[in-house]
């Protein structure tokens, strides 16, 4: 059996502000295998990270007057955000932006680094997990989520295309977009994972097994149903997202205490995911999860 991955979401989350070098860093000196990327494009075709289109909640725009034209408000998904959107920024103008804690109340101890990290491309990316594979003498992983494909395609930037002089081994695409992924897969990718919103059907994981090699869900996919067990007879592993280590995140019978922000019982709570099969745990606290892994693996070795 292959042991189950410890994938970094968008790095050591929940220590460091998200998808910076100092989170991507530290997520692998805590013991992960893998960086969770997400990827947005800026107007000329730069691929940078960053979860959210708009760029206000986790970095510095709104503090730059010289940008303060490009305010304005775009309808996603059936939605209406407003702020500053990087595809409406040039690479250049997302350099001069430093990243922010998403979360500085929640996380306080992470907003202290606010303003000490760019926001990093790709190539970035790829670059500092090369440089710890050397450091750690293995080889370590990347996967990374293509944001809004179809939008972005709406405002002429293929993200197919973007990735494409990208593909490397131990590079993972994801997307809840089947579309983009089946793009990928006819360029001949198959380290591919179906991101599902909501626990797939029967007939959805079926479906996902003719492209992808895996799927991506939600805890309670998992727990409490068969839903490993029918994803791996197609042949698809099954990815979990998102552990996190704060009350509000946990299940109400692993949470300590009533304050919403305090740390409960995260390390039973990735260990339960780690016993019912999943092949990786996507977590802001990859060292919990190195934890439960490690405690799976002392339980496994007793019962031989």
């Amino acid at each position: 059996m292959t042991e189950p991955l410890v994938i970094a979401h968008r790095g050591a989350s929940g220590h460091r502000p998200e998808h910076t070098a100092g989170a991507y860093r530290l997520a692998f000196r805590l013991g992960a295998d893998s960086v969770e990327l997400d990827l947005h494009a800026t107007r000329d075709g730069e691929l940078v990270c960053l979860h959210d289109l708009e760029l206000s909640r986790t970095t510095d725009v709104a503090a730059r007057p010289e940008l303060a034209h490009l305010r304005r408000s775009v309808e996603v998904g059936g939605r209406v955000l407003s702020g500053w959107f990087v595809h409406d920024l040039t690479f250049a103008q997302v350099q001069t932006l430093r990243c922010r804690e998403r979360w500085p109340r929640k996380r306080a101890a992470s907003a202290t680094y606010d303003g000490r990290w760019p926001v990093p491309t790709l190539k970035d990316a790829l670059d500092l997990v090369d440089g710890e594979s050397a450091r750690r003498g293995i080889p370590l992983r990347v996967h990374a989520e293509l944001k809004h494909p179809a939008f972005l395609e709406s405002v002429g930037l293929s993200l197919p295309d973007l990735v494409a002089p990208y593909q490397r081994p131990r590079l993972t695409w994801m997307s809840f977009d089947p579309v983009v992924l089946r793009r990928l897969a006819l360029r001949g990718q198959r380290d591919l994972v179906q991101l599902h919103a909501h626990p797939p059907s029967g007939r959805e994981v079926a479906v996902g097994a003719s492209y992808a090699s895996g799927i991506g869900v939600r805890r309670d996919a998992v727990i409490g149903t068969d839903l490993v067990a029918r994803a791996h007879r197609r042949g698809l592993d099954v990815l979990v997202w998102t552990h996190r280590a704060e009350n509000q995140h946990l299940p109400t019978d692993l949470r300590v205490g009533d304050a919403y922000h305090a740390h409960g019982l995260a390390q039973r709570a990735a260990e339960q995911l780690y016993d019912v099969g999943v092949d990786a745990v996507i977590s802001d606290f990859p060292e919990t999860v190195v934890a439960a892994r490690g405690s799976m693996r002392r339980r496994l070795s007793v019962a031989r």
